[in-house]
């Protein structure tokens, strides 16, 4: 090989290797940004409803404190255990529990609402879109356990539908309400990253998918409710949008599949974990009819 053909391979391997650690570079910012969102701050407290209420800190697996609210009932009838969605906080404000609470109250539910970590007040650095959170709602399940001997009933919107129906396989839960869940975190993104980060699918969506579990523990592979749904054998409600634009109405379909015990009511809007707004009498009903059925 010639000088020049040597210093032609040299500057192409150059720039292979930069191009290389450039695509890695904007990868692991674009993990870091997914899994850093702008923490919600909290517009109220149950106190401001009329409401009995308690600030509690749960204690997560690796030790943050995770904390919430607990509004007892002195007859309940169950407890609500409320996980939110992604860069949501315990209010859950595009639903919003704000109206929902005194309601439940009313019904004669009792109501855990906790901030996940990395969400609201909670400690630590990183939002895994289910992963970790499934031990924080494990970790709000035991809590709960051990202020009643009655049935608890998990409800989760968002990350949070999807988190309760990863989790309830694996714990003794009454019933599940999810709305707008999705049904395989590791498809879901694959699907959406492109959209969201504006780059294109190839080389980054796998680069992104395989950089950001080493320094963010979001490990997409533990998130799979479609092969969890199969084991839970308590009742499970799913709401979804029709126009959902953000998870698709697919998403609880493909779930349904699973599980021919599944409830699901697919609502005619469009928007995210928007059916309340669009529907609020409706949505009321059909939650206290489902429990009022189930438990």
């Amino acid at each position: 090989m010639s000088r020049w053909g040597k210093y032609i391979g040299i500057a192409v391997s150059v720039v292979v290797i930069v191009a290389m650690l450039a695509v890695v570079g904007i990868s692991a910012h674009i993990g870091d940004q997914l899994t850093s969102p702008l923490r919600e701050t909290l517009t109220f407290t149950p106190k401001a409803l009329g409401i009995k209420y308690e600030n509690v800190t749960i204690q997560a697996e690796d030790d943050s404190d995770l904390y919430g609210w607990w509004i007892p009932h002195p007859t309940p009838r169950a407890t609500i255990v409320f996980a939110h969605g992604y860069g949501k906080n315990r209010e859950q404000s595009d639903l919003p529990l704000k109206e929902l609470i005194p309601e439940f109250h009313e019904q004669g539910y009792q109501f855990l609402t906790f901030d996940f970590r990395g969400s609201g007040i909670s400690e630590g650095d990183r939002v895994t879109v289910g992963a970790k959170e499934q031990t924080d709602l494990m970790a709000a399940i035991d809590f709960a356990n051990e202020r009643t001997d009655g049935p608890i009933v998990l409800y989760g919107v968002s990350m949070g539908a999807a988190t309760a129906l990863a989790t309830a396989d694996e714990t003794a839960v009454a019933a599940v309400i999810a709305d707008s869940p999705f049904s395989d975190l590791r498809g879901y993104l694959e699907t959406n990253l492109p959209i969201w980060s504006d780059l294109p699918n190839f080389p980054f969506t796998p680069v992104i998918m395989t950089v950001t579990p080493w320094f963010t523990g979001l490990d997409a592979d533990i998130v799979k409710p479609i092969d969890d749904v199969a084991q839970i054998e308590a009742p499970i409600l799913l709401i979804h949008g029709k126009g959902d634009d953000a998870i698709p109405v697919s998403e609880s379909e493909q779930l349904v599949e699973k599980n021919d015990g599944i409830e699901l009511w697919v609502t005619d809007n469009d928007g995210h974990v928007a059916s309340h707004e669009s529907f609020q009498t409706e949505y009321r009903q059909k939650l206290f009819d489902f429990l009022e059925r189930v438990l």
